[in-house]
C-alpha cells in the first residue's frame, strides 16, 4: 500500500488539522462517526449528500459546526415545503430601476442574490416536500453550479456542496432526478439505548466533549481538493467497481445511474486521501456503500452495502480484477507490436526478421491472453453459483480483448502468413 506523501510542512499541517477536525466532530456528534466523514468528503470531492432520518438527531447542527470551522465560509439553512418558490431560497431584496430614453419611462425590477447563493454550504430540510417547479429551478446550482436570477443573466455559484434531509426517500415521482444529483445518502437515528454499557447519551447531555475548536481556511480547503484531483484509480478497481454494478444489476435488480458511477470516483479519491493512501486501494471502495443505494426500501441499502463488502473483499473478485487489469496491458502491448509490424514492408532480409521478430512478440503476448482466460474461468468454475454471474461479466471483458487481436491480425495484408505468428483464432 502506497502511503500519501506530503512534501512540505504547511501541506503536513493542512492535513493534520482536517483530521484533528474530524476527530473533534466525531467525538462531539455522539453516534454519528460516518456522517462526519460523509460530510467531509462531500467538501473534499464537491458532492452533494442526502440525509435520512427523523427530526433531532443533529443533522443541520452537524452541518452547520462543520462549516463553521472553515473561517470565512458561508452557511445557509432553509426549510422547504411545498409552496417554497425559487425566487423564496434565491433571491434577496428586490431592486427597482428606472430608465429613461426618447420613448419615455421604464420600470424594470432586478433581483439580488439572496445568502444561498453566497453559501459555501447549503442545507436543505425536508427535501421531499419541495415542489417540481422549484425542484428543476435547482438542478443548474446542483450541476454546474451555476444560476439565473434575473432573464439572460447566468452566474457562478461559491457552492462546495448541498446537503439535503428528509425523513423518508420517495421510491418513484418527479422528483427522483434531483435527488439523484445527491451523491451520497446516509440514513441517521437516534443515539441507541446502551447495551454494552456505553455512555453515549449520557455524554451528549452531560455535554462531555467541547465543541470543536479546530481552524482551516478556504484556501486550505482548495489546496485539499486539488490533491483528492490528484489521487489515481487503478485499472483493477474500476473492474471491481464493473463487478459491483453487474452484481447489482443482474443477481439483485438494484440499478444506480450511470452518473453515480461517474461521480463516484471523486469520493473514492476523497477518501483515499482522508484514509492516507496516495493512490486509491481496495478499501477505498466502502464508501460506494453511501453512493450506489438509490430506493426508500431498507432492503435495497442492506443489499448494497452486503454486495459492496462482499466484492471488495472476496479474494475471487479480486483475482479476476488483477487479471482483467493484467488483460488490458498484454492486449494494449499485442496490438501495439501487431501494427508495428504489420507496417513493416519486407523490402531486404533486415526487414524481414524485423517484421517477423514484432508479430513473434505479439504472438506470445495472445498466448498469454489466453492463459490469463483459463485462470479467470477456472476461478469462475471453482466460485459459489451465486458469485459466478459478476465474475463471469468480468471474464467476458478478458475474452473481447483477445477477440480485438484476432480482428486486427486479420486485416487483409499480403504478409501475413510470417513464420510463428499463429493464425488460429
Amino acid at each position: 500500500m502506497e502511503k500519501l506523501r506530503l512534501d512540505n510542512l504547511n501541506a503536513i499541517t493542512t492535513w493534520e488539522k482536517l483530521q484533528m477536525l474530524r476527530a473533534q466532530l466525531k467525538a462531539y456528534f455522539k453516534q454519528r462517526e460516518h456522517l462526519v466523514d460523509g460530510l467531509i468528503l462531500a467538501l473534499l470531492a464537491r458532492a452533494h449528500i442526502l440525509i435520512l432520518g427523523p427530526p433531532g438527531t443533529a443533522k443541520s447542527d452537524l452541518a452547520h459546526t462543520l462549516c463553521m470551522r472553515f473561517e470565512g465560509a458561508e452557511y445557509f439553512f432553509y426549510w422547504l415545503n411545498k409552496f417554497t418558490t425559487w425566487k423564496d431560497i434565491a433571491c434577496g431584496p428586490v431592486i427597482v430601476k428606472e430608465n429613461s430614453d426618447q420613448a419615455g419611462k421604464s420600470i424594470h425590477f432586478l433581483n439580488t442574490e439572496g445568502r444561498l447563493l453566497k453559501a459555501i454550504l447549503i442545507f436543505l430540510d425536508e427535501i421531499d416536500k419541495v415542489s417540481i417547479a422549484t425542484a428543476n429551478a435547482c438542478l443548474p446550482l446542483l450541476n454546474e453550479r451555476k444560476y439565473s436570477i434575473n432573464p439572460g443573466e447566468v452566474r457562478e455559484s461559491p457552492v462546495v456542496s448541498i446537503v439535503a434531509a428528509c425523513n423518508k426517500l420517495p421510491s418513484t415521482g418527479e422528483l427522483l432526478p434531483l435527488l439523484d444529483r445527491f451523491l451520497l445518502r446516509y440514513e441517521v437515528g437516534y443515539i441507541s439505548v446502551s447495551h454494552e454499557g456505553d455512555s453515549d447519551f449520557i455524554d451528549m447531555l452531560e455535554e462531555s466533549a467541547p465543541l470543536p475548536d479546530t481552524q482551516l481556511t478556504l484556501e486550505e480547503l482548495l489546496w485539499l481538493q486539488s490533491e483528492v484531483s490528484r489521487i489515481k484509480i487503478d485499472r483493477k478497481l474500476l473492474c471491481l467497481i464493473s463487478s459491483i454494478r453487474s452484481t447489482l444489476k443482474l443477481e439483485h435488480r438494484i440499478e444506480p445511474s450511470d452518473r453515480r458511477f461517474v461521480k463516484s470516483k471523486s469520493l473514492i479519491k476523497a477518501t483515499a486521501f482522508m484514509n492516507g493512501h496516495a493512490r486509491a486501494e481496495i478499501e477505498d471502495l466502502s464508501i460506494l456503500e453511501n453512493v450506489l443505494w438509490t430506493g426508500s426500501e431498507p432492503r435495497e441499502r442492506e443489499m448494497v452495502r452486503r454486495v459492496v463488502h462482499e466484492v471488495t473483499r472476496d479474494p475471487s473478485f479480486l483475482r479476476v480484477a488483477e487479471l482483467v487489469s493484467e488483460a488490458h496491458q498484454v492486449f494494449s502491448e499485442a496490438a501495439d507490436l501487431l501494427k508495428q509490424g504489420l507496417s513493416q514492408i519486407p523490402l531486404n532480409d533486415a526487414h524481414k526478421r524485423t517484421r517477423s521478430k514484432l508479430l513473434a512478440d505479439a504472438g506470445q503476448r495472445e498466448k498469454r491472453l489466453e492463459g490469463i482466460h483459463s485462470e479467470a474461468a477456472k476461478l469462475v468454475e471453482d466460485t459459489a453459483p451465486e458469485k459466478q454471474t459478476p465474475l463471469q461479466t468480468m471474464t467476458n471483458e478478458i475474452n473481447a480483448f483477445r477477440k480485438r487481436l484476432v480482428a486486427l491480425r486479420r486485416i487483409e495484408d499480403p504478409f501475413l502468413g510470417v513464420e510463428g505468428w499463429n493464425t488460429g483464432s
